[in-house]
């Protein structure tokens, strides 16, 4: 039976609050989860599920930060939670998430360079092997690549069919209330917990909020600053379905990246345009995708295009996630940037221990607000 107050309110139900909440129910804990759109849209909807730890450890290589060694930790295990994470939501709610152990597969312009990003990252506990040119197309027929590496412990997922899993299973809770269309104004401390004040009036009283509400948080708590927007733009294109491309490893290429669907299917992303909000797509973007990806596997350029369309990632200075506890009872799950199915399971697991009291996870410390 759920109280009449609950004890958590999320902000936001993207990849982050979907997840925690999911997280929550395992608890026992009544969540109620507002969302000022639809749940599982936005950046969630738009995104490519990919959960490639190895390749944004790789690409994270190319921009220092002090919390590299600390990322790299938080995403080889929260990419080792999702197996399990995937099985549940199958059998719990009948929707297959279509997680695909793919490994990825990094196109290099020689093999020096592969001798050392492979000791690179296998210093860091990623799974990396050097490929030849001949060895490179097993994985993926066409591909151009004089080397590259294959990091067998990357994956992904149907991230729509994810947040259709997600929403499905908290609606079938007895510890979840699902919210949409409600817009969250502030957040305030209340005399004995914290208040949710809303558009319509309404203010919620709650023994705990959690702040995951994307790109737009910095507007409702401190706990938020500088979470700024990034607009990507990504492509659908149809191979067919004997085309063979169902097989394909992900391709993470530094500026673009392919990942083969069901179907026959390949989307190609992602455009990084910060400081952007809207969702309105251009050709110059569209084509300039699709030439990128062409330089690695030229048969992307006759394949059809089927969708285009737009999300918008929250991100942090660094690029780098902040969470857990900012002040007493009021918890953090900000700037995932793209890496947002990647993160949701070890962010879900951990936040969740800390609010039901059991502890903090060594994973997200290094994460807690304020960083960066």
């Amino acid at each position: 039976m759920r109280n009449d107050t609950p004890r958590v309110c999320i902000v936001g139900a993207g990849a982050a609050g979907l997840s925690l909440a999911y997280a929550l129910s395992s608890h026992r804990i009544n969540t109620r989860i507002c969302d000022a759109g639809k749940a599982g849209q936005g950046a969630l909807a738009a995104s490519a599920g990919m959960i490639a730890p190895g390749a944004e450890i790789h690409e994270a290589g190319a921009r220092p930060h002090p919390l590299a060694v600390a990322f790299a930790r938080l995403a080889l295990h929260s990419a080792s939670l999702w197996p399990a994470w995937a099985q549940r939501l199958r059998y719990e709610t009948g929707i297959d998430p279509e997680y695909r152990a793919s490994g990825s597969l990094i196109p290099l312009p020689g093999d020096a360079e592969g001798a050392n990003a492979a000791a690179s990252l296998q210093a860091l506990g990623v799974k990396a092997h050097r490929l030849t040119k001949a060895e490179a197309v097993r994985h993926l027929p066409g591909l151009d690549s004089e080397g590259s590496l294959f990091l067998p412990g990357d994956a992904q997922l149907s991230a729509p069919r994810l947040g259709e899993a997600l929403i499905t299973a908290l609606q079938a809770s007895a510890h979840a209330e699902l919210h949409e269309q409600v817009r969250v104004t502030g957040i305030e401390p209340g005399a004995q917990g914290w208040r949710v004040r809303l558009a319509d009036g309404e203010m919620i009283e709650t023994d705990c909020v959690v702040l995951a509400a994307g790109w737009a948080a910095e507007t409702l708590h401190p706990a938020a600053a500088g979470v700024f927007p990034v607009k990507g733009q990504a492509l659908m294109l149809q191979a067919g379905a004997d085309a063979g491309t169902d097989s394909w490893p992900l391709v993470r290429a530094g500026d673009v990246y392919l990942a083969s669907k069901p179907g026959g299917r390949v989307l190609v992303g992602a455009s990084a345009e910060p400081g952007r909000s809207d969702t309105v797509t251009d050709t110059v973007t569209a084509d300039t995708l699709l030439e990128r990806a062409a330089r690695h596997v030229p048969a992307i350029a006759s394949m059809q295009r089927l969708s285009h369309w737009a999300g918008v990632r929250p991100a942090l200075p660094g690029m780098m996630p902040r969470a857990g506890e900012a002040a007493p009872g009021l918890f953090v799950a900000l700037g995932a940037y793209r890496h947002g199915v990647m993160l949701a399971p070890a962010l879900a697991e951990g936040l969740a221990r800390a609010i039901a009291g059991e502890g903090e996870s060594e994973h997200l410390v290094p994460f807690a607000p304020p960083h960066g």
